[in-house]
């Protein structure tokens, strides 16, 4: 049979690892019983048989879709609606808050982002962080909420304290984890940017209004998203926390990718 309980770790990837093993393991079940019968050879003819007889087999497929499609409407919460009522989500979107259209980033006319830009924000931070670390962070917030339940406590109501919330010390701490995983990514800081852009506009809803992140958007975007991790690596204590927790190769990385926003924001400063 075939073993369905790796990877050990009860995360995304082990839910969906299981789900996917108990569809194959049937699938080989089938073959190993079409073998036994025909001394031990199995035929083309054979293997399209046994996938035939799954898929008179509806009901084999219920506990796979189920699993992923828990994990779609987690997903698809934090896209649409729940950035406000996930503190994890709302603190993430926090970074870049200030340019988003309204308020002080003004309107779209005036540069400020389009809000349509959080359902792609989010796809970015799924596909470069990973979901089983951002279910993690996820998770350690809501327990550190918990510990801050009194009544007289200022993290008992985390949709009044957003800015008492982003500043404790623990919070930040993995908010800042998230995003120095993030820019690792822009290694090849040039390529990755346009990535970044046709990614977004590709993923953008669409409505009454047109908007395009534009280049000038993105580089905005980005100084803001990694505002904290600069400030970090000017401390030296401090980048070496984070040399601790990611290692001295990254943490040279995140500097030098650093220095390649800097350049740009001041390419774009002089245009």
């Amino acid at each position: 049979m075939i073993a369905a309980n790796k990877p050990p770790r009860d995360s995304f990837k082990q839910r969906h690892h299981v789900a996917a093993f108990t569809v194959l393991e049937q699938f080989a079940q089938g073959l190993i019983h079409h073998a036994r019968n025909h001394g031990g050879a199995i035929t083309e003819e054979q293997i399209i048989k046994a996938i035939d007889g799954l898929r008179e087999k509806e009901d084999l497929f219920d506990g796979a879709w189920a699993v992923l499609e828990s994990d779609l409407e987690s997903i698809k919460a934090r896209e649409h609606a729940a950035v406000r009522h996930d503190p994890f989500g709302r603190l993430l979107v926090s970074r870049f808050e200030h340019l988003l259209e309204g308020d002080a980033a003004g309107t779209l006319e005036e540069g400020a982002l389009s809000r349509d830009i959080l359902q792609p924000f989010f796809k970015v931070i799924r596909m470069m962080v990973g979901m089983d670390m951002l279910q993690e962070i996820d998770r350690e917030i809501h327990e550190i909420i918990e510990a801050h339940a009194e009544d007289e406590d200022e993290l008992r109501n985390p949709s009044e304290y957003w800015d008492h919330l982003a500043k404790e010390p623990a919070v930040k701490l993995r908010i800042n984890l998230v995003f120095a995983r993030m820019a690792l990514h822009f290694r090849d800081y040039d390529h990755r940017k346009k990535w970044l852009l046709q990614l977004v506009n590709d993923n953008l809803p669409s409505g009454e209004v047109h908007w395009h992140f534009t280049e000038a958007h993105c580089v905005r975007l980005l100084d803001a998203l990694f505002g904290d991790v600069r400030e970090i690596l000017r401390v030296p204590e401090h980048s070496a926390e984070l040399v601790a927790k990611m290692g001295s190769e990254d943490v040279a990385t995140l500097r030098e990718v650093m220095k390649s926003i800097d350049a740009d924001i001041a390419r774009h400063s002089a245009s």
